[in-house]
């Protein structure tokens, strides 16, 4: 359940998290795994979320015929990280909401290099989820949350065409609103506005902090920095 090939653990303690993760893994019948490396590149130059599943799937890891389990990833060089989750068990305690919710646990803990700490804390927060999944109930997000969204959107939408409307003036003159063929014997042009354009250059910045979801693999996830 355990592999620490960056060396970030001492032997006690991935005794310790071994034994916590095979204990969840026999209780729930969905793998839990930690594994650290040094560089991800070592694995596929595709990304860190790529690597996070081929490795799972290259060590046929998982419980049961369909092979459910959630896989946790550092990897040191540029400190990524990638998280992995498999099979209809795993991915029933562990959606895309409750991932979200999960790596909030420990990334705290990574980001002040509290390698221990952050294992400790996503171990206990997947029993955690696998309890409320055996008992019907997963982590979810609520649905006021929706609603709340729904209502922020629609306000928004309201908001802009208000303010179209707003900007709706009476003409100076008949001109405008005279159809066929009438001519005049006089016109006047009036300038009235300019439209410019303007597009957002994106800045690419691997850098940054910060974590999204991910898909592939055959399962979902999310991979960020730490």
């Amino acid at each position: 359940c355990v592999t620490d090939a960056a060396g970030l653990l001492t032997d006690d303690e991935i005794v310790k998290l071994e034994n916590k993760a095979q204990a969840l893994a026999d209780e729930y019948h969905v793998g839990v795994y930690i594994v650290t490396i040094d560089d991800y590149r070592d694995v596929t130059t595709e990304g860190v979320y790529e690597a996070t599943y081929t490795i799972y799937h290259q060590y046929t890891m998982g419980v049961g015929a369909n092979r459910n389990g959630i896989m946790l990833l550092l990897s040191m060089d540029d400190r990524d990280y990638g998280m992995f989750v498999y099979g209809d068990a795993a991915e029933y305690a562990f959606d895309e909401y409750g991932q979200s919710r999960l790596e909030d646990v420990f990334l705290d803990n990574f980001g002040d290099d509290d390698w221990y700490g952050g294992f400790c804390d996503y171990v206990d927060e997947c029993e955690a989820y696998l309890q409320q999944a055996a008992d019907g109930s997963p982590v979810r997000a609520s649905p006021a949350l929706f609603v709340a969204i729904a209502v922020v959107i629609a306000f928004a939408i309201c908001a802009a065409m208000t303010g179209k409307m707003k900007s709706a003036k009476k003409q100076r003159t008949a001109n405008a609103y005279i159809a066929g063929g009438l001519k005049l014997t006089q016109s006047t042009d009036f300038f009235t506005h300019r439209t410019q354009t303007r597009r957002k250059i994106e800045r690419d910045d691997s850098s940054s902090s910060g974590s999204h979801s991910e898909s592939g693999g055959g399962g979902s996830g999310r991979s960020g920095k730490f």
